[in-house]
């Protein structure tokens, strides 16, 4: 089918993605006509690992999976390509088969430009092959540093970074924040993002995601933990397939919330650090020695305030404790101003004046938007990507990640 009503923006994506950037504006309207839409459900293959390459797609809407499968069966999620991402294009430069499958996340809608058509174009054009030379090195640079990176034992080897979500009151969104920022964290680094769900009592994360956790942390003796590696621990985590996100459930029922001991917390966060980048913990609102035991290890302590008085007297009250009682070394402490309520009683200079803080992040009210993700049970991240929740979220997801590259750079020191 030929594309539609998306010319404008189809030749605004082209000129934006990495492999026809350069292309002067007359060569992406002779590109554009040779592309074919195409409109593909949800948890649908795009193409397979193996399979002849015989095109390259441009994502105009939706997002993609990119993964690779083992010989053991075991499937590894590689990417997430979004709008205006090229996905295919390797297999028709080196004329290998597919070295991976591409499954569509949410309904998409790509643009698709066949082997023969391609062709042509670097046919007729040595400075976009040359261009795809450089991409095809970078790109391979990449892959190569992430395998670095992911090899076990390595010496030097990072360590990841655990962020810890928390809020004195109830109802200020903790949940909701911590879901939200692994998925985004996931989408940049697939397979490195891990949500701990350290609510003891009524942890609500796997409803977040729709997920059905088939065991918990309860179920595991804290020996037990020390002594197993990624492979034996992977059978107790819970992946979100549209993320690649791992979830940790501490619990399956409520009574099994007095088994979590703080040697469970000291061991999880342990040897999940080994295996993953980022460590998301979303913890109950009580001070119980496994929320301490959490918060004595975390490299980022979020502190959800809302904005009223009442939020803001329990941020106070959680300072005090943190730096007199706790004494935390360094400054874990940072602050996020959230508005589950169309309603404020307390601006956020006001707030900031005094808790002595300023506020890494503004997460605006959201309207329906949290109610309807909870319901449907897809994070607001991927649901409304556009929104201004989303956007706050993101700005708050690119923080942890500089955190994270500082970090690993002050330790290769």
């Amino acid at each position: 089918m030929a594309i539609g009503d998306h010319g404008r923006s189809v030749t605004d994506l082209l000129r934006q993605a990495e492999v026809f950037g350069h292309l002067a504006d007359p060569e992406l309207r002779k590109l554009r006509k040779l592309l074919r839409e195409r409109h593909i459900e949800q948890n649908q293959v795009v193409f397979r690992q193996g399979d002849l390459a015989d095109a390259l797609y441009i994502v105009l809407a939706g997002r993609i999976r990119i993964s690779v499968t083992n010989p053991t069966g075991n499937e590894k999620v590689l990417n997430f390509a979004g709008v205006g991402d090229v996905v295919g294009e390797m297999g028709l430069l080196s004329g290998d088969p597919r070295s991976a499958t591409a499954t569509t996340s949410t309904d998409a809608t790509l643009l698709q430009l066949r082997k023969a058509d391609f062709d042509a174009l670097l046919a007729n054009d040595i400075d976009f092959m040359r261009e795809l030379a450089r991409v095809i090195a970078r790109r391979r640079e990449a892959t190569q540093q992430r395998a670095v990176d992911e090899t076990d034992g390595g010496a030097g080897r990072r360590e990841g970074l655990v962020s810890v979500v928390f809020s004195p009151r109830g109802g200020a969104g903790t949940t909701t924040i911590a879901t939200n920022l692994a998925v985004a964290l996931a989408h940049r680094t697939p397979d490195r993002v891990v949500l701990v769900d350290l609510n003891v009592l009524f942890g609500h994360v796997p409803l977040l995601l729709n997920l059905t956790p088939r065991t918990s942390l309860a179920a595991i003796s804290a020996v037990s933990l020390r002594q197993m590696d990624r492979e034996g621990f992977e059978f107790y985590l819970t992946t979100h397939a549209d993320t690649s996100l791992r979830v940790l459930s501490a619990v399956l029922r409520p009574e099994d919330g007095e088994l979590i001991t703080p040697e469970h917390v000291r061991a999880v966060l342990e040897i999940l650090r080994r295996h993953f980048l980022y460590l998301i913990v979303d913890l109950g609102r009580s001070f119980a020695e496994v929320n301490l035991s959490a918060i004595e290890v975390a490299d980022n302590i979020l502190i959800v305030c809302t904005p009223d008085r009442v939020g803001m007297r329990g941020v106070a009250e959680s300072q005090r404790i943190f730096r007199e009682l706790l004494r935390l070394p360094g400054d874990p402490l940072q602050y996020v101003l959230n508005h589950p309520a169309p309603y404020t009683s307390m601006a956020p200079e006001e707030l900031e004046q005094a808790l002595h803080a300023r506020f890494v992040g503004s997460i605006p009210f959201g309207g329906e938007l949290p109610a309807r993700a909870a319901l449907e049970g897809r994070p607001i991240v991927t649901r409304w990507p556009s929104s201004v929740v989303s956007k706050s979220i993101l700005s708050i997801a690119a923080r942890v990640e500089q955190q994270a590259r500082e970090a690993f750079a002050l330790a290769a020191r």
